[in-house]
């Protein structure tokens, strides 16, 4: 996810990003700010209502990012590691690399987003009100809207559906009284399935009755109700694998490739081939990966030239586990490579025993649900 996303800056020591969709929403929210300045100022001339619609834009989305930059430094204060934070299409998300351990933690992380939200709401109106002798006019009329639209976000996010922060407010209530975090999770979701389904009924409903502004409210409705049924697997499958070591899951009959093999001979011969989009890479003292990204940095004219040895990524480099390793704990590990592998190999020492991908994990459950072994909803 975010894989084209482009750096910003770094801000309280936490990276943000820009995913190129949040254009999309950028020039939607600009052209909102100038129809809406346009209606309510009709003397205002085109130049002005442009710098300050622009101005508006960039306004909202700081808020925006001070909202997530409040979950990061929250979460990093509680000793949960941040990724960063990116900025997309339907607002701003902050990556950790692990969930609160502890209800209060999760309570806290979540909270501080909305609280953050209303209290610029705070600020901005603050400013119009305490420097009315400055703040006049069209630039007083944008930072009070602008103190609704903080206003707005932040009671939107306090919704009590997963993965809305008021969701996570209700998943850390329902764990501090119920004393399971997968019940919780899974009950949360449920809760934003709901809210989701609304929304994208009541956008609908406003589309047919000929507001097309009710098309953002069900995409919105959308895009909430796949994150919640993403959630929802995502605490089955964990209950499912909780048992599994990667030696049950892992595909061992691997193709290898001969470390002095040609890039050519390892383009033909096997990226050509098969379905895969990494080898091992076998015959000297330490195996690695060839992976067909390293492939496609290498011109195709030195492919006759050099051999598959030189462009290989040692063990100690590539995202490795242990045949013993439980299966969450695999699962957690591709997680925080997405983007950037989607494997896991299974050594012992120095030998590679198998490979892992999202494809195998899906197999096995498809294979235990056909089997009637995947009843785990009772359970949650």
């Amino acid at each position: 996810m975010f894989t084209h996303s482009v750096s910003i800056g770094r801000y309280f020591g936490i990276e943000v990003r820009i995913d190129p969709s949040w254009l999309v929403i950028a020039f939607l929210f600009g052209w909102s700010f100038y129809a809406q300045f346009q209606h309510v100022f009709p003397d205002l001339a085109s130049t002005t209502n442009l710098l300050l619609s622009a101005t508006s834009v960039l306004v909202f989305f700081g808020s925006v990012v001070l909202h997530e930059l409040s979950h990061s430094v929250m979460a990093r204060r509680l000793g949960i590691p941040v990724e960063g934070i990116t900025l997309f299409l339907f607002g701003g998300v902050t990556k950790t690399r692990m969930e609160a351990s502890k209800p209060r933690d999760e309570f806290l992380v979540a909270v501080v987003g909305p609280a953050t939200s209303i209290a610029i709401a705070g600020v901005l109106w603050a400013l119009v009100n305490w420097g009315s002798v400055l703040i006049q006019g069209p630039l007083a009329y944008a930072l009070g809207y602008l103190g609704w639209l903080n206003l707005g976000l932040g009671l939107f996010n306090l919704l009590p559906g997963f993965p809305l922060d008021g969701g996570r407010v209700l998943r850390s209530i329902l764990w501090a009284t119920g004393g399971s975090l997968p019940r919780a999770t899974r009950r949360a979701a449920g809760v934003g399935k709901l809210i989701a389904a609304i929304m994208i009924a009541v956008g609908l409903l406003s589309v047919f009755t000929g507001n097309l502004g009710g098309l953002w409210m069900a995409a919105i409705g959308w895009f909430l109700y796949q994150a919640a049924v993403a959630v929802d697997q995502d605490v089955v499958l964990k209950a499912l694998l909780q048992e599994v070591r990667a030696r049950d899951l892992m595909s061992p009959n691997l193709i290898t490739i001969p470390w002095d093999a040609t890039i050519r001979d390892a383009v033909d011969g096997y990226f050509l081939r098969y379905d895969h989009s990494a080898f091992p890479v076998v015959g000297r003292d330490q195996p690695g990966l060839i992976t067909l990204r390293a492939v496609r940095q290498i011109p195709n004219d030195q492919w006759e030239l050099r051999e598959v040895w030189t462009a290989t990524t040692s063990l100690d480099d590539a995202c490795t586990v242990g045949p013993d390793t439980p299966m969450d704990k695999v699962m957690e590990k591709l997680r925080e490579q997405e983007g950037e592998q989607d494997r896991v190999l299974v050594v012992d020492g120095d030998r590679i025993l198998g490979i892992i991908t999202p494809r195998d994990i899906l197999r096995w459950v498809r294979r235990s649900e056909e089997l009637g072994l995947a009843a785990v909803d009772a359970e949650l």
